[in-house]
């Protein structure tokens, strides 16, 4: 009686792991035919390092490496700025799992709303949200609030890394080749009583693997692009000890 106990145990887990499976396996199908009805297919030719904006060129000179995760802390609109070079370039970019983030955000930012894919709640199905993504969109960011486990991490990194996708995480993320941390966030703009927020100048602790000392870089991030071109001024370089 026991044996059958555990031979219906091991079938009833296996049935499950199943309907997973299934389930995984026709969410990546659906996505493979989105892209190919909307030309979200990648190029076959893989960039050694994709580029930063000139606003933050300075936090990463050799700009991001593909299959890279970044881990962005204390600003959302940095996490954005991380992505707008690359959707300029015609990539993909996935918001998963920031709700406070919508279209208007993404789009002063400068990034092109044709080619957002937009999952503010993936609630618990969120390791398998991020990995459908990541099997089609080049850069993934995620949200600090989405649920996954340590365990869930080193998997997506692992597999963002085979297809070349960069992750930039708000969260905790141990594989992160790079850490962006904001120390001092000032804005500029206003005058006595009138006028309007025009940008923004962060501050910002920028510590990578390949670093022996981190290095504090001050940026200028635009609040709006449609009063005119992109702020570049940089302070760059002073090492922390």
């Amino acid at each position: 009686m026991k044996e059958l106990n555990a031979l219906g145990s091991l079938v009833s887990t296996g049935a499950v792991a199943s309907r997973r499976d299934e389930r995984l396996k026709r969410a990546r199908a659906a996505l493979h035919s989105v892209e190919a009805r909307m030309g979200a297919t990648r190029s076959p030719a893989i960039a050694e390092s994709l580029p930063l904006t000139p606003a933050i060129a300075a936090l990463l000179p050799s700009g991001v490496r593909p299959g890279s995760v970044v881990r962005v802390e204390g600003s959302t609109a940095l996490m954005l700025e991380v992505a707008v070079e690359n959707s300029r370039r015609g990539a993909w970019t996935a918001l998963m799992g920031m709700p406070t983030v919508g279209v208007l955000a993404a789009a002063r930012r400068g990034i092109d709303l044709s080619r957002v894919a937009l999952v503010p709640h993936p609630g618990i199905h969120a390791p398998q949200a991020v990995g459908a993504a990541i099997e089609g969109i080049e850069m993934v960011l995620v949200g600090s609030a989405v649920a996954l486990s340590d365990a869930d991490r080193r998997r997506l990194a692992a597999r963002a890394k085979e297809r070349s996708v960069v992750i930039v995480a708000a969260g905790p993320w141990g594989q992160a080749q790079a850490t962006l941390r904001v120390e001092h966030s000032q804005w500029r703009g206003l005058g006595d009583g009138q006028g309007r927020l025009r940008e923004r100048s962060l501050t910002v602790l920028v510590s990578t693997k390949h670093d022996a000392r981190p290095r504090r870089v001050q940026v200028v991030l635009e609040h709006d692009h449609a009063w005119g071109l992109r702020s570049s001024r940089q302070a760059v370089n002073e090492e922390v000890a």
